[in-house]
């Protein structure tokens, strides 16, 4: 038997061998690469260090991979050659090129992006050795090559982005390797800094409050109906807001016989904030102060809402409800086809969430009725339909100054924007 073909085989499977592995090293994500530092000890650290060196890993790797198909290529035409005269060349270099590209390159990636972390692990020595070897190369192609990369433009080393992180923990999510609810906690918490208190803050005119001069004894059968642990308390004007009064303080004084007392002997001091702080922020705060509730004032200094812990943590968790409250509608509700009513206090996370649209970002705007209203530069009028990019947004209610319903029909693909 002649040799040769023994050795044409042997050159075939190192050509598999260095297509596979180099797919196995350049599709280790960062936390496969973190894992292999961590479980896998020298190997996995020396795994680690090559991929950080990019140019002498894939050097290594395409130098082996091209001189195995020189040599198998060289091999099958003098076999050929020998055998059957020049006339098979032709048919001969058909056949090696499709069997090099099933068997030593389509095949060897393939399962290579299944198993990459064993791969690169049983590997990891003898690529080790070559980039010993085959250093004087690598370093005079890497020269060559950096020269050429720097009379294209300079291109930095590419770094995990948010957008980056988010899209693979949504494509993990889609896959099924994650569920839903996790993947909404991870999406939440990167734009934890990004939401304002105004857009998870209870607005003022759903704020339950008492007046600072109300007796104990007229105002507990309406607190403890209401179901609040903490209650704004009021001076004159409802809308400003001079105390707490905390329902377990109520209670105890109740409980001492005190129920002529007012309301402004017990309340305690309300920490108030702007309502554009982010709720990053909020929660630091409620933690460092050791409260519960804050007052959110306006940029006039007037009064425009409340903001708990629970509305902050809900931002990550989504809605808390405990046994005295009654579950919210939802905000976004889909009537039709491609028609969704949409409540005018959204916030425009939730919005875009639901929807999975994007809307163009505009400063301090934080709900749909904000953003609707800064859109067209006024308080859009009851039945008013507002044409945008995205589709047709029609204002269906409104409540003083505020839009309190809308509806909305997104863009079909394809159809011609307003005005194009």
């Amino acid at each position: 038997m002649d040799i040769r073909i023994p050795a044409l085989l042997a050159l075939l499977l190192l050509s598999g061998f260095f297509s596979g592995t180099e797919t196995a090293y350049t599709s280790l994500s960062l936390a496969q690469i973190h894992s292999l530092r961590v479980h896998h000890g020298r190997r996995g650290r020396l795994v680690a260090r090559m991929v950080d060196r990019p140019d002498q890993l894939l050097g290594t790797i395409l130098i082996g991979n091209n001189l195995v198909n020189i040599a198998a290529s060289a091999m099958a035409s003098a076999i050929t050659i020998e055998l059957f005269g020049r006339q098979a060349l032709g048919i001969m270099t058909g056949i090696l090129t499709m069997i090099i590209l099933v068997f030593g390159e389509v095949t060897p990636k393939q399962i290579a992006i299944s198993h990459n972390e064993f791969i690169t692990v049983a590997t990891i020595p003898v690529i080790y050795a070559l980039s010993v070897i085959l250093r004087p190369v690598n370093w005079f192609i890497g020269l060559v090559s950096k020269v050429v990369t720097r009379l294209t433009g300079r291109v930095g080393r590419p770094v995990p982005t948010r957008e980056g992180i988010l899209h693979l923990v949504g494509h993990a999510n889609a896959l099924g390797v994650i569920e839903n609810f996790k993947y909404r906690l991870v999406r939440n918490v990167f734009r934890f800094s990004e939401v304002t208190v105004h857009a998870v803050m209870t607005h003022r005119t759903k704020v339950f409050s008492r007046s600072k001069d109300e007796l104990i004894k007229d105002a507990i059968a309406e607190i403890t109906s209401a179901g609040y642990s903490r209650i704004p308390v009021y001076d004159g004007d409802p809308e400003r807001i001079v105390g707490i009064v905390l329902l377990k303080d109520l209670l105890r004084h109740l409980e001492l016989g005190h129920d002529s007392w007012a309301l402004k002997e017990i309340m305690v001091e309300p920490i108030f904030v702007p309502e554009t702080r982010a709720v990053d922020r909020m929660l630091s705060q409620f933690r460092r102060e050791g409260v519960n509730l804050a007052i959110v004032l306006d940029e006039y200094g007037g009064l425009s809402g409340i903001v708990t812990l629970e509305d902050v943590i809900e931002e990550i968790l989504g809605e808390i409800y405990d046994e005295h409250e009654a579950k919210e509608a939802p905000k976004v509700v889909r009537i039709g086809p491609q028609s969704y009513r949409i409540a005018g206090d959204t916030p425009l996370h939730e919005l875009e969430d639901a929807l999975e649209i994007s809307l163009p970002k505009i400063e301090r705007v934080q709900t749909l009725g904000g953003y609707l209203s800064a859109y067209t530069g006024r308080i859009p009028a009851a039945e008013e339909t507002i044409a945008t990019e995205l589709g047709e947004f029609t204002v269906e209610e409104v409540s003083g100054t505020r839009v309190t319903s809308v509806l909305f029909a997104p863009r079909v693909a394809g159809e011609p924007e307003e005005g194009g």
